[in-house]
């Protein structure tokens, strides 16, 4: 229905066809750049940078959570901390990680992990916070120990939040890292694609692109987050599906 709206706009004269492809234009685009390499290669750039920068804000963002959530000392400290930078926009960060940082790979990964840290931290503190002591009660009546309650029962209980917070991180790092490439002076990557493209107004290269964005972003949450769910907090019954 989009795609037949977009074209009929098109065939009206609208816009001018520099400045407003049509569907089919698009997609010869999009087309010709897989065929020759242009667009998986600056998709994997990307990935690349996504999957580095996103790890370390994974892990930084659970550390934080677990420890916040399972200590009111760390809660006290770093919980204001953590809530005054989360809803700051990531992308309001790049231009300091571009000064202590330089231009190239290094800003835009590490900015990645920055932003996406912090929603993962909120939502895996949120996660242990919500643990029932009842749950935690029993396990000790039934002898276990502080790891055994935080392996058996805190983390699992914890998990579905922990997911939630892991899938909206990824969302920002997706949207961060797309943004800074265009300003980091990286030499691959979508973002550094389109805001060459525009220089030319090769608007059809723009929105093949911008395709790719989101397309990318459908698998990592078919073929990631999904199969995850399946053999975690689905397979222990704690989430329907």
């Amino acid at each position: 229905m989009v795609a037949l709206v977009w074209q009929t706009v098109v065939m009206l004269g609208v816009m001018p066809a520099r400045l407003f492809p049509g569907v089919d234009r698009v997609v010869a685009t999009f087309g010709r750049l897989v065929g020759n390499g242009v667009l998986p290669t600056h998709a994997l750039a990307t990935l690349a940078r996504l999957a580095v920068g996103f790890a370390l804000g994974a892990i930084v963002g659970v550390t934080l959570g677990i420890v916040m959530g399972r200590s009111r000392w760390a809660e006290d400290v770093l919980l204001p901390l953590v809530s005054v930078g989360n809803p700051i926009p990531g992308l309001a960060y790049a231009p300091l990680f571009v000064i202590w940082f330089g231009l190239g790979n290094l800003p835009a990964v590490l900015l990645v992990g920055f932003a996406a840290a912090f929603p993962v931290a909120v939502n895996t503190w949120t996660g242990v916070r919500a643990v029932k002591p009842i749950w935690i009660r029993s396990a000790i009546a039934m002898g276990a120990g502080e790891r055994q309650i935080f392996r058996k029962v805190v983390l699992p209980g914890a998990l579905p939040a922990v997911m939630t917070g892991l899938r909206l991180g990824l969302a920002r790092a997706w949207r961060v890292l797309v943004a800074v490439e265009m300003l980091t002076s990286v030499p691959l990557g979508l973002g550094w694609l389109i805001f060459g493209a525009r220089e030319f107004l090769a608007t059809d290269v723009m929105l093949a692109g911008i395709a790719v964005i989101g397309l990318v972003g459908l698998g990592l949450e078919k073929l990631v987050f999904e199969p995850l769910e399946r053999l975690t907090v689905v397979r222990w019954g704690m989430l329907a599906r």
